[in-house]
């Protein structure tokens, strides 16, 4: 056995816990994951708190913890087909150089998207592509992309799990839209002052894989600059479908 790190018990007890929640299908326990880890749960509460803060954990609506937006970024990057995201990059480079803005790759993960590969802009005032940063599907460009080519019964329930004062009529509406031009478009939605074009990534059967997005400040990415490069995005989106298409069923977000 390796030597251990001095001091490197914290970090440790981290570990465990981040991998006691990720073998569990369901929600564990403050109490559960005290006991699997042998530790009190004082203790266990502080380190489970900090993973949360990170976003490596995140709390269910039964009180337990579940994995998180950023071991769902982190997983994507290491999965079995990691290459895909690897091919990717130069697309996202590709898209980036063409608009001058941030190009960023999204994944669904229940009722999120999340930001799992970004090529930023040049431009020293930017949108940053934060890695594991999560929208909601309803909500923005990134997310409206995937959910507007999911079938009618799962975006029915995506909206019907969203904060009641939503009016999902509107929602329905412009995701009509979205399927119809094949792309959407966000003017700060999620992040104030920036406008968005995205568009999905689609398998040989019409479900979405994936979105890319292109995102900058909106004096400068303005909706009709970003409305004009839809096509263009579109296109390259195509390339990075045919990355997915060798996936078999389980490595398809």
């Amino acid at each position: 056995m390796a030597d251990q790190t001095q001091g490197g018990n914290t970090a440790r007890r981290a570990l465990r816990l981040l991998e006691a929640v990720a073998a569990s299908r369901e929600p564990v326990g403050l109490q559960e994951l005290a006991e699997t880890v042998g530790l009190s749960k004082p203790t266990a509460y502080r380190l489970l708190r900090v993973l949360q803060e990170e976003s490596y954990l995140t709390r269910a609506d039964s009180g337990g913890y579940r994995i998180g937006t950023q071991s769902m970024a982190l997983a994507a990057q290491i999965m079995p087909r990691a290459d895909v995201f690897v091919d990717a990059r130069p697309v996202l480079q590709a898209l980036a150089g063409l608009s001058e803005e941030t190009a960023t790759l999204h994944l669904r993960a229940g009722d999120e998207a999340i930001l799992v590969l970004g090529v930023d802009s040049a431009h020293e005032l930017r949108r940053a592509a934060r890695l594991g940063s999560a929208t909601p599907l309803h909500r923005g460009c990134s997310g409206q992309a995937i959910l507007a080519h999911l079938p009618v019964r799962e975006v029915a329930a995506v909206l019907k799990r969203v904060d009641s004062d939503l009016d999902t009529s509107q929602v329905v509406q412009a995701l009509s839209a979205v399927r119809d031009q094949g792309f959407a478009l966000s003017e700060g939605a999620n992040h104030p002052g920036l406008t968005g074009v995205a568009a999905p990534v689609l398998t040989a059967s019409g479900r979405p894989a994936a979105s890319i997005a292109v995102s900058g400040p909106s004096a400068r990415w303005t909706a009709e600059k970003a409305r004009e490069f839809a096509s263009v995005l579109t296109e390259h989106c195509s390339r990075v479908a045919e990355l997915f298409a060798p996936l078999p069923p389980a490595d398809r977000t």
